[in-house]
């Protein structure tokens, strides 16, 4: 996020004003944007709002650093360092200019998502019935996602603006998260996650490689990853960072391997087949 996105002629609420919890769709979110504006002049840490968190809560955990980020949908706010600590903190510096609406989605393309995805929320299961539905792209057009069938989900009014404020609150590595989100399975989106960061000379927090897994119905990110470094050989490390009683996990891309070309999904399918039949074959040995 930079001040290119601010829009100048716009004023600033005040922090109190009732409006601020029809921005976002979580009161978490409302909380810490009104926390940023109360201390425009003396930005917090993300520590500090942890704590304001605990205090109007009763719980500060990662969500609750997420939802501080989640404020940057509405409004710029930079991660700066703090001159004579050099402690980072979080500047709000305004409003954040409307974003130019992209590609629209035909009422035909609407009709053909509908009827083969379902007419109800792919993240909550609700209904028309109970709620407003909307299509969405899974992944953002300013990320590089296409306006097209397999890059459009129906979703909830409420999960649409829940999700637009999270993937607002990740611009930063948006690129690396589309490039992930393209690929066409669990093991080739997390590998390049991974990559990604590697080529950034950062980690790659946990919370991401569950975001591009999309993993959900059929296994666990964290066994696709030892699958990416035991099956197919990858050298992964992970690093866990406790911080004001939050612990945060990421993980280390070392070595990449080429991906196999029967696909990673059959390489590691035909090795769980192999270990299968060696168990079976050590049992009937013992017997």
């Amino acid at each position: 996020m930079s001040r290119a996105e601010l829009d100048e002629g716009r004023a600033l609420p005040d922090p109190q004003d009732p409006g601020i919890d029809d921005l976002f769709g979580n009161r978490e979110t409302a909380e810490a944007a009104r926390f940023l504006l109360e201390r425009r002049d003396n930005p917090p840490t993300m520590a500090e709002w942890l704590a304001r968190s605990q205090q109007a809560f009763g719980k500060a955990n990662v969500h609750s650093q997420r939802r501080l980020r989640e404020v940057r949908s509405h409004f710029v706010v930079l991660s700066i360092r703090r001159t004579g600590d050099g402690e980072w903190v979080y500047q709000l510096l305004g409003w954040k200019k409307a974003a130019a609406s992209g590609v629209k989605i035909s009422p035909r393309l609407q009709a053909e998502v509908f009827s083969q995805k379902g007419r109800f929320c792919q993240m909550c299961g609700i209904g028309p019935d109970q709620a407003r539905l909307q299509i969405d792209h899974i992944v953002p057009e300013s990320w590089g996602g296409k306006t097209e069938f397999a890059n459009l989900e129906p979703l909830c009014e409420e999960h649409n603006h829940g999700k637009q404020a999270f993937f607002a609150s990740l611009d930063e590595v948006g690129p690396a998260i589309g490039r992930a989100l393209a690929r066409p399975n669990p093991w080739e989106r997390i590998g390049e996650l991974l990559i990604a960061f590697a080529e950034m000379g950062r980690p790659t927090p946990v919370e991401l490689i569950e975001l591009v897994a999309q993993d959900t119905h059929k296994g666990d990110p964290k066994k696709r990853l030892r699958e990416l470094r035991f099956v197919l050989g990858w050298n992964i490390t992970s690093h866990r960072k406790k911080t004001d009683g939050v612990t945060d996990v990421t993980y280390e891309l070392l070595e990449a391997k080429p991906w196999p070309p029967e696909g990673a999904p059959t390489a590691v399918a035909d090795y769980e087949r192999d270990r299968k039949r060696r168990k079976a074959s050590e049992g009937h040995d013992l017997s």
